[in-house]
């Protein structure tokens, strides 16, 4: 059967659309994707809606229920959203339900009314989705071991959510998370003295940070990466921080440091290297050019008992973004990772 032609993401609506109470709406991804909306009314900041979004291949769904090995719940990063389909196959390819959640003033769940994409003034906000899509999936699959994966910020609000929540996770997969201040501590300290009086008077007060657009270029097919991003929901330029949201990222290092402690298994999967830089350049096609992923390594030993680093030559910050052959050495780690998991 000839497949659908997708539009492109720059053709997609700004802002989503929200379904009713337990129904799922075709996802703009492919017909083999569907959505559904969590909705918690209003918040100081407009409408509070999360977005689940789930991979359901038409024909393979009575295949996939006779081999479950479990479910994936996916979280994004900071100015992002799901939109890698390859993720969603690989966990299909290994046995697990896949899911990803768009958080609050994030992708699908932004509003027009929603002033500052991204924003809040505290990661534990976040548990009212994570814990409602968490509850979605257990519905849904009340025998299976479930998996969460966060990427970056994702990763960082995912661990805090772990070591707080009652709810049980079969294990955490963390993609290049960002658990430490560029610089370590010793720069983090002064910034949250910095920071404090600022948030007091304003919170939702822009910091006034260079606009970078380096990260973007290496991701889009764009500029000089392979992916299909929204304008809106991915933009060039990152979402621009606010003081109270700083704040309450580098609150989240802090208790990263001071270690949390988690029972799960974890895997923490990062390039081997990390660039930086103001201007794009080719490096940035085969390292890291957002996190310092030698500290990233060091602080993700403070998460908890069990903790497996997977490193990945020539990969980027997202590893499941690189260029091939990284990409599917990333790939490849994590399903041994996964099969070790399941005996």
């Amino acid at each position: 059967m000839k497949q659908p032609v997708l539009l492109p993401s720059a053709q997609w609506a700004d802002y989503g659309s929200s379904s009713g109470v337990g129904q799922w709406l075709p996802d703009p991804l492919g017909p083999e994707y569907s959505y559904t909306t969590l909705d918690f009314g209003f918040d100081a900041e407009g409408p509070a809606v999360a977005t689940v979004v789930r991979y359901q291949p038409a024909g393979l769904v009575k295949k996939l229920l006779n081999r479950s090995r479990g479910v994936v719940l996916s979280l994004h990063g900071w100015s992002d959203y799901f939109y890698n389909r390859q993720l969603a196959e690989f966990w299909h390819e290994l046995g697990y339900h896949f899911y990803a959640l768009d958080l609050r003033r994030y992708g699908r769940s932004l509003r027009a009314e929603h002033e500052l994409p991204g924003y809040t003034d505290d990661l534990s906000e976040y548990d009212q989705e994570i814990n409602a899509a968490y509850d979605l999936i257990r519905d849904a699959h009340p025998k299976l071991p479930i998996l969460f994966m966060g990427h970056s910020l994702g990763g960082l609000v995912l661990s805090l959510w772990a070591q707080r929540s009652t709810r049980k996770i079969d294990g955490l997969v963390l993609n290049a998370p960002w658990l430490e201040f560029q610089g370590t501590q010793f720069l983090r300290v002064p910034a949250q003295t910095i920071l404090e009086p600022m948030v007091k008077r304003s919170p939702r007060r822009k910091l006034h940070l260079p606009e970078l657009d380096h990260y973007w270029t290496s991701l889009s097919r764009d500029g000089s990466g392979e992916w299909d991003l929204h304008p809106l929901w991915r933009p060039r330029y990152a979402f621009r921080p606010t003081t109270g949201w700083m704040r309450t990222v580098l609150e989240g290092h802090a208790q990263v440091a001071k270690g949390l402690d988690l029972s799960e298994p974890i895997v923490v999967l990062t390039s081997e290297k990390s660039h930086f830089s103001a201007s794009y350049d080719q490096l940035m096609q085969r390292t890291d050019s957002i996190v310092d992923v030698n500290l990233v390594r060091q602080r993700s030993l403070k998460l908890g008992r069990f903790v497996t680093n997977l490193t990945v030559p020539e990969a980027m910050h997202d590893v499941f973004t690189s260029a091939e052959p990284a990409r599917a050495m990333a790939y490849r780690n994590l399903a041994c990772w996964v099969r070790m998991l399941q005996h």
